[in-house]
């Protein structure tokens, strides 16, 4: 007998949930996706709407925490609860399950603190993980990356953001554009140019809120307003050398080596938001009726399907 799991319709869920074999995922994944998905339909779901609209509260990372489901990918030294059979597929599960809940994506913040803690956790000073990587693992914080600006997005070796060394800290000046999170963040792991220009001058500077010089504002978007993309005004701030991750002119190394993840962690989320838009779509094929008989039923729309 096939074990299954969600949605039968399909293609609207990934193949191993309608009881076909995988060699990927064991008892203790399973257990987990389980876990993931009542928090989805116990917490989220039923507040999507209205957060949408208005932002999700913060604390609701703090109870994913207690859940036992945001500290899944961090280890145990950095306030996480890695199982010992940790592998990318626990982190693929809480991505797809989590992006069941569409374009919103509430509880977005938590991909968000994925992608900018890892340079912090694996080339940060031991100073920069005591201040910031067990607050944001455990659900009282949030960072954020802030690398795009307004005249270099896709090219992040043409950022012009300046950190200029006087002493013991780093003078930035610039501005920070299409930031998500940025008005949850505590933290912004922040690409600046501390050297000449191209690649070899940029660095990775740890920023926190609260610094005198930042200003966070929000940018319109065209859907909602629970992923806060921001615009970040830096003006004479004053960052410690000590905020410095990894090596100074080094950072554009660090910035590729985290891109493979935020890859990962990006096509997760569409793949999932792709079987969503399908499942709708043939779901509502199915109900509604046109000419006597179901949508579904008419030729046209079963390739369209099929396509």
């Amino acid at each position: 007998e096939r074990e299954v799991f969600g949605e039968q319709i399909p293609f609207c869920e990934p193949y191993w949930y309608q009881g076909y074999p995988s060699p990927y995922y064991t008892a203790k994944h399973k257990e987990f996706r389980a876990r993931v998905r009542r928090f989805v339909e116990e917490e989220l779901k039923p507040n999507m709407d209205a957060w949408i609209a208005t932002g999700y509260p913060r604390e609701l990372h703090e109870r994913a925490y207690a859940a036992g489901i945001q500290g899944i990918a961090y280890p145990k030294e950095l306030g996480g609860y890695q199982p010992p059979d940790y592998d990318a597929f626990y982190e693929l599960i809480l991505i797809d399950e989590l992006s069941r809940m569409g374009g919103g994506y509430v509880l977005g913040q938590m991909g968000i603190n994925g992608m900018a803690l890892p340079p912090i956790i694996h080339h940060g000073s031991q100073y920069i993980k005591d201040k910031v990587c067990r607050d944001v693992i455990t659900g009282k914080k949030n960072i954020c990356l802030a690398i795009s600006e307004p005249y270099a997005g896709s090219d992040v070796a043409g950022i012009k953001t300046t950190a200029r060394r006087e002493g013991d800290v780093f003078v930035v000046n610039g501005s920070k554009k299409w930031i998500t999170g940025g008005t949850m963040g505590d933290f912004f792991t922040t690409a600046v140019r501390t050297g000449g220009e191209g690649m070899a001058g940029i660095s990775m500077l740890l920023l926190e809120r609260g610094m005198p010089g930042i200003s966070i504002r929000k940018m319109a978007t065209q859907f909602d307003s629970a992923h806060s993309t921001t615009f970040i005004d830096l003006d004479n701030v004053r960052v410690p050398a000590e905020n410095l991750i990894g090596e100074e002119n080094m950072g554009f190394m660090l910035l590729l080596h985290n891109f493979n993840h935020e890859r990962f962690v990006i096509a997760a989320a569409a793949s999932r938001s792709a079987r969503i838009c399908y499942e709708e779509a043939i779901k509502f094929a199915m109900d509604r009726q046109t000419f006597g008989r179901a949508l579904a039923s008419h030729q046209i729309i079963r390739y369209k399907l099929a396509e």
